[in-house]
């Protein structure tokens, strides 16, 4: 009976932390001291259960991190006085700021997921970023290493003119950035100068 507890009670601790740890609690598991295989499988079991809790509580606090990052990011971009949009690789609209909205004056949130040519009023604007994002790709001009940038005339009304100072660089997974702000009010100065 005593030979039957040792050699049992081993296995029943390791069963109990399996069925623990198989139910997400990695909290210390118990260890015996003694010297023979089943003493040093237990504390294998055990040091194994510790470093799972300690990768568990490294991305735990990754996410937190992220989290604070893209909420940070969020906020400057909510901030922002200039335009703000990422189009995904197919041209579909992925994020816009307020700023966006206000300079272009049409809802671009209710366009989330839908191509920017699908916007009525911005079909042309988005055909010619899209080219000018295809000649970055192939042929960049000199001094276009990390981002191109130009100036687009829109026709909101019909005579009504916005020129767009617009700055596109791509990102990962083959996205397109679109950072731009409205420079009419600058140009018709220039021109009565």
């Amino acid at each position: 009976v005593l030979l039957g507890n040792q050699l049992a009670r081993p296995l029943l601790l390791l069963a109990e932390g399996v069925r623990q740890v198989a139910a997400g609690d990695l909290s210390p598991k118990a260890v015996l001291q003694g010297k023979d295989e089943l003493g040093g499988l237990t504390r294998s079991f055990a040091q194994m259960t510790q470093q799972l809790s300690d990768a568990r509580s490294a991305v735990e606090h990754s996410m937190e991190q992220v989290d604070e990052a893209r909420a940070n990011l969020q906020t400057i971009l909510d901030n922002l006085t200039a335009g703000v949009i990422v189009l995904d690789r197919e041209g579909r609209i992925d994020t816009v700021n307020p700023g966006a909205t206000r300079i272009l004056r049409v809802p671009l949130s209710v366009y989330r997921g839908q191509r920017l040519d699908a916007v009525p009023e911005l079909g042309e604007f988005a055909q010619r970023v899209w080219q000018r994002f295809e000649l970055y790709a192939t042929s960049p001009e000199d001094g276009e290493r990390d981002h191109w940038q130009d100036a687009f005339e829109l026709h909101p009304g019909e005579r009504d003119t916005k020129m767009l100072l617009v700055r596109g660089a791509t990102l990962p997974h083959d996205a397109r950035l679109m950072v731009f702000d409205d420079i009419t009010e600058v140009v018709s100065a220039q021109r009565s100068a």
